[in-house]
């Protein structure tokens, strides 16, 4: 892979997977601790919400990212730290994902850093630091839940899939957006929507759901998910979104056949 000045350069996963997994615990800490505090809000717009929560988290993992492995990082609260250009090498980090499930207390929010480079994930840490759950992953290699080995579960079968799925900030909630998401989503078994597209991710690495599919969700939201998924063996594919820069159409499926019914 290349750096942003063309250059050619290695990247040692598992250093990287541990500078990513140190990263997610320090910020997991300090998001735990803020929790028992009142929540600061910045700014609620739509469907949308910040808190000062937030800022604090990746204020940590910035710094700890510069110290331990120096890259262009792409992060949700503050954009793009150098020349961050998914073609080669950058740290894609969301300081807390679930925010407003955060703020409510609700236990499915989680602090993630990613390696992409390449076009493509390579190595991720999710960490639910409410019920201390670290899913981590190297892209081809392998994924593991609190240092576990995890899989997908691996069914082929539409109609017994579990999928995972949600509505993002500049999601159309217009008539016919809605009717087109019923006539995707109806084949199967279940639909789950959690509030936090990382975990969603994660859950689809280690067989907890079947799939995972959003449109028009941020790179930051799923690049360390993605990882994992890649490492648990589902066939993940990461798509550009309509809304930005940065925005992402992905699937990440347990089979061939239930990744065929969400790629179209």
């Amino acid at each position: 892979m290349e750096d942003n000045k063309g250059m050619t350069i290695a990247i040692d996963t598992e250093q990287a997977l541990a500078v990513a997994t140190e990263a997610v615990r320090r910020a997991g800490k300090i998001l735990l601790d803020l929790s028992d505090t009142a929540l600061r809000v910045l700014s609620e717009t739509g469907h949308d919400i910040k808190l000062e929560a937030d800022r604090k988290s990746e204020e940590a993992i910035l710094q700890f990212l510069a110290e331990k492995m120096p890259l262009p990082v792409l992060t949700e609260e503050s954009g793009e730290h150098g020349i961050a250009e998914d073609t080669r090498a950058m740290w894609v980090v969301d300081p807390l994902d679930g925010t407003f499930n955060y703020a409510r207390r609700l236990p499915l929010c989680c602090s993630c850093v990613g390696l992409w480079a390449d076009g493509a994930p390579q190595v991720g840490a999710v960490y639910n630091f409410f019920t201390d759950e670290l899913f981590t992953g190297i892209a081809g290699t392998g994924a593991w839940l609190n240092g576990r080995p995890i899989r997908t579960s691996g069914i082929r079968e539409v109609s017994r899939a579990a999928l995972a799925t949600g509505f993002p900030t500049y999601a159309d909630h217009s008539d016919q957006a809605l009717r087109d998401f019923f006539e995707r989503v109806k084949s199967f078994k279940k639909i789950r929507m959690i509030g936090t597209a990382a975990l969603a991710g994660v859950f689809a690495a280690c067989g907890r759901v079947d799939a995972y599919r959003e449109k028009d969700i941020w790179l930051w939201d799923v690049a360390a998910a993605a990882a994992v998924a890649a490492g648990a063996g589902a066939k993940v594919a990461v798509r550009q979104g309509t809304v930005g820069k940065w925005s992402r159409e992905v699937v990440f499926a347990s089979s061939e056949e239930v990744f065929s019914a969400l790629a179209h």
